[in-house]
C-alpha cells in the first residue's frame, strides 16, 4: 500500500513537471523559428534583439560575438543579398537547447558581407544550435559552408 502511494504521488509530480518541460521547448522553438523566418527571411532585423538575451554570445571559430555585433553582421547579409529568404528545414529541442537546420537564399545584388556585388544567385544549407533561458536566445552554434557562397557568388572558381 505504501508503495502505491509513493508510487502515485511521484507519477503525480513527475507528469506536470515533463508537461511544462515539453511547454518550455515548444516555446523555445517557435522563438528559433520565428527569429529565423521572419526576422533574417524577412529582413525585420528591427525586432532582433526580442528573441535575444542581453548577454547573448555567438560563439565563432576564432571569436566571440556580443549581440551587437551578430545583428552586425546580420545587417551586412541583409545588405549584400537584400532580397534574402531563409527556410527552417527542421527543428528539435532538447532541454534548452534548439537544433535548427536551415536554408538560405538571395541575389547579391549590393556589397556587403567582404563581398562585392556580383548579381549571383546564393543559396547555402546551414545549422544553427541556440542555447535558451528564459525564453531568450543567450547562446548561439552556427555552421554553413562559405566557401560555396563564394564560388556561388563567383569570387572563388568551382572545384575541379
Amino acid at each position: 500500500m505504501r508503495t502505491s502511494a509513493l508510487l502515485l504521488m511521484l507519477f503525480a509530480i513527475c507528469v506536470p513537471a515533463k508537461a511544462q518541460q515539453t511547454r518550455v521547448q515548444e516555446r523555445n522553438k517557435e522563438v528559433a523559428r520565428s527569429f529565423f523566418e521572419e526576422v533574417l527571411g524577412q529582413g525585420h532585423l528591427d525586432k532582433y534583439a526580442e528573441s535575444h538575451a542581453n548577454d547573448f554570445v555567438a560563439h565563432g571559430e576564432n571569436h566571440e560575438y556580443t549581440l551587437v555585433e551578430d545583428m552586425a553582421a546580420a545587417k551586412e547579409e541583409r545588405k549584400a543579398l537584400p532580397d534574402m529568404k531563409v527556410k527552417v528545414n527542421q527543428i528539435l529541442a532538447e532541454q534548452d537547447l534548439v537544433a535548427v537546420y536551415w536554408t538560405s537564399s538571395g541575389t547579391n545584388t549590393q556589397a556587403g558581407m567582404g563581398f562585392p556585388a556580383t548579381g549571383k544567385k546564393i543559396k547555402t544549407d546551414g545549422m544553427t544550435i541556440f542555447r535558451f533561458k528564459a525564453g531568450k536566445i543567450c547562446e548561439e552554434w552556427s555552421v554553413w559552408d562559405m566557401l560555396s557562397v563564394m564560388r556561388q557568388a563567383g569570387l572563388l572558381p568551382p572545384p575541379q
